[in-house]
């Protein structure tokens, strides 16, 4: 059997806000969120019937029933067992959810359900005199919350859509994104999530070019005319949107799965904090399969010369460190380094080298062109499994 894992090494972040003080954090491996009650029941009896032990709670935050195979108070074990559920299950598409389900109360999404962001640069960090803390205290007044609710929430610009990604045979909603083309002269793309209401500004051309992006499911691609949504709509919704439906085809069984925490600093082949969650998962399934070897595949975004930091004589993975190394490298040496790193980590946590072999793929692979706003999806990393398990 062949598995390929589409590592994309920076392009989304998580959503970062804290829990509640006195509420610990909670792990979901969430396989699907569902709007309705009787749908979210009927996925989480098919995956019972798979071995799984299934259950569903509401996200109150969102208003979806999310369906969880666990839950667990353990990040580390919520990341093992998310990877192997993707390598070698059918839930490609599955997520971890931190938080707390069923409660009212805000919480931290730790996949998917992103947005895209820039690489963080590498900076030099100087020493600064401590500054003295300063509170500012203010007397408490009553406030009228529905007022505020409503002043804080104006009708956004543009025009309502929903765009529902399902799996194509059972009908279940999909998480993942589309990316629009909001200009076609000047390569500008935005990423907006599914399933939920969305707003979009009227497009150069009059017409959005969509593209979907849901792990384990071909992408789909689709234009609809922006003065007249609802001719391409599937229905319309109560606050007047547009629900365009994308019935998605999944890919073979094992062909890929997305993380989407594994990031770099900006031009730079040394790994962020948050990467090492994800690649301590795919340590643990290796661990736990003796006989799978590895191919990771290097990409960055155009094929220039830069300048770039790589690891150098540091012991660190995941920080700058003054044993870096800063030279003038070739796209294709940018992702060589980048695929070494992520191999030199693997092997310190105990994987046999043997079992590890690089490519450099450099920039000839772009998914998207390498000036559009989407560009940074170009800077990924594909981890192929090239033998299964056995025994």
């Amino acid at each position: 059997m062949k598995v390929r894992i589409v590592v994309f090494l920076i392009g989304y972040l998580s959503c970062g806000l804290s829990l509640a003080q006195n509420s610990p954090s909670r792990y979901y491996v969430v396989i699907g969120a569902f709007t309705r009650q009787e749908n979210a029941v009927k996925f989480a009896d098919r995956a019972n019937k798979l071995n799984f032990s299934a259950q569903y709670a509401i996200n109150t935050e969102r208003n979806l029933y999310y369906v969880y195979i666990l839950d667990t108070g353990s990040k580390k074990d919520a990341f093992a067992f998310l990877v192997k559920i993707r390598v070698e299950t059918e839930y490609k598409q599955a997520w971890i959810f931190s938080g707390q389900l069923g409660q009212q109360q805000t919480a931290e999404v730790i996949q998917k359900e992103p947005e895209p962001v820039k690489e963080e640069p590498i900076v030099e960090v100087k020493k600064e005199e401590p500054k003295k803390d300063s509170v500012i205290t203010a007397p408490a007044v009553k406030v009228d919350s529905t007022a505020v609710k409503a002043e804080l929430k104006p009708k956004p610009d543009g025009k309502p859509f929903y765009f529902k990604l399902t799996n194509g045979e059972g009908g279940n909603e999909v998480n993942g994104e589309v990316h629009i083309m909001t200009s076609a002269r000047s390569n500008q793309y935005q990423a907006f999530p599914v399933n939920r209401l969305v707003y979009i500004k009227a497009p150069t051309g009059g017409t959005l070019q969509i593209t979907t992006l849901a792990a384990g499911y071909k992408e789909m691609k689709r234009a609809i005319n922006y003065s007249d949504p609802a001719a391409s709509a599937a229905e319309v919704g109560a606050n007047q949107e547009a629900i365009i439906a994308f019935p998605l085809i999944q890919v073979s069984s094992g062909d890929y799965v997305e993380f989407s925490n594994v990031r770099f600093f900006q031009n730079s082949a040394i790994l962020q904090p948050e990467s090492k969650n994800e690649l301590d998962g795919l340590i643990d399934l290796m661990k736990g399969n003796p006989k799978y070897k590895i191919k990771i595949h290097g990409h960055c975004n155009g094929n220039k010369q830069r300048d770039a930091v790589s690891k150098g004589s540091s012991a660190e993975f995941f920080a700058p460190d003054p044993g870096n190394v800063k030279e003038s490298v070739s796209a294709k040496r940018l992702t060589e380094l980048r695929a070494e790193i992520v191999k030199d980590y693997l092997v310190s946590q105990g994987i046999e080298e043997d079992r590890i072999s690089i490519k450099a793929e450099g920039g000839k692979a772009n998914i998207y062109p390498s000036n559009s706003t989407l560009a940074i999806h170009n800077d990924r990393v594909e981890v192929e499994i090239t033998r299964g398990k056995g025994k």
